[in-house]
This record gives C-alpha cells, structure tokens and sequence, in this order.
C-alpha cells in the first residue's frame, strides 16, 4: 500500500515499496506499468521485458560485465538526417563507448598497435579485434569508400542502431 505524495521506494517506511523490487525498471514497459497499477505492487519485470537485446542488456548490467560498446571507438563521418549525429554520439558514450574526433588511419601504427578487444563480438569472429568504427549514414546518397584494414572497419548506421537494440555486435558483411 503506498499512501498519496509517497514514491515507491522512495524511502524507508511501512508505506514505500522495498528497493530490490525493481519498480522504476518493471514501470518503464507500457504493459509491465498497467500490471503494477492493477495489482497495486510491482511485478517482476523478466515477464514483461521486450526479448533478446534488453533482456541481454539486463543480464550484462546485473553480472558487471562490460558496456556493449566498451574499447570501442567511433568516428561519424558524413551528415546524418534519418539518425540525428548527436543522438548516435549519445548512445556510444551511454554504451560505454568513445567517440573520435578525426577520423582513425587504418595504416597507423598507432592504430594498429591499441591492444584492446570488442568484448560483445562473437567469439569466433575476427571482428573481436576491430575497436575502431567510421560510422556512415548509409540512407543517404554518399556512400564513402569501404574500409576493412585490421582495427579499422566502415559500417553503416543502421548497423550501430541494430546493435544496439540487439546488445551484441553483430556482424558486417564481407
């Protein structure tokens, strides 16, 4: 029972719903929020969560492993209409990941000799070695030169948005 002016676990108290309840997470999903309400408690948000990507992202935030994106670098090169730059440059840094103001040099020493692995990339794949991304609008009519040179590689950014949504780095076509 939660009295009026009080938030759920807002504070100790008969009235306040206990902290490990998980209210604010269970309340951000439309039918999780109408579940709580018609209760009057909160339910277990795993019955409401979107499958896949959130669920993975959950699970990864719970066990403190590392951020989708962490030791992963991002160039945008180009204009953005469909995904707005600032808005990509938000979910790099919210993802754990940096942003870089120039563009990388796939034949940079430098470059090649960052000794760092994409965590969230599978296995098996020789993306793991890839940390450094040139982000492209790819609905727009520019479409730059490929790049795939060992650290280095060009992807479009509806494959940033799908990996996000996804919570893992997919992978890019050949």
């Amino acid at each position: 029972m939660v009295t009026k002016g009080v938030r759920p676990g807002a504070g100790p108290g008969p009235t306040a719903a206990p902290r490990s309840t998980g209210w604010r997470s269970c309340c951000a999903a439309r039918v999780g929020v109408k579940a709580c309400l018609q209760r009057k408690a909160c339910e277990q948000e795993e019955k409401y969560e979107i499958p896949e990507g959130p669920h993975r992202s959950r699970l990864n935030k719970e066990q403190l492993l590392p951020k989708l994106f962490d030791g992963c670098y991002f160039y945008f090169g180009g204009t953005f209409k469909h995904h707005p730059k600032d808005n990509l440059i938000k979910l790099v840094t919210a993802a754990g990941g940096q942003v870089l103001s120039r563009k990388p040099k796939p034949d940079s020493d430098v470059t090649q000799t960052i000794n760092t692995v994409a965590y969230h990339a599978r296995p098996d794949s020789d993306q793991r070695f890839c940390t450094q991304y040139i982000i492209y609008e790819d609905l727009s009519n520019h479409h730059p030169k490929r790049v795939r040179q060992g650290k280095v590689w060009m992807a479009p950014s509806s494959w940033f948005i799908d990996c996000v949504m996804s919570f893992e780095l997919l992978p890019l076509d050949s």
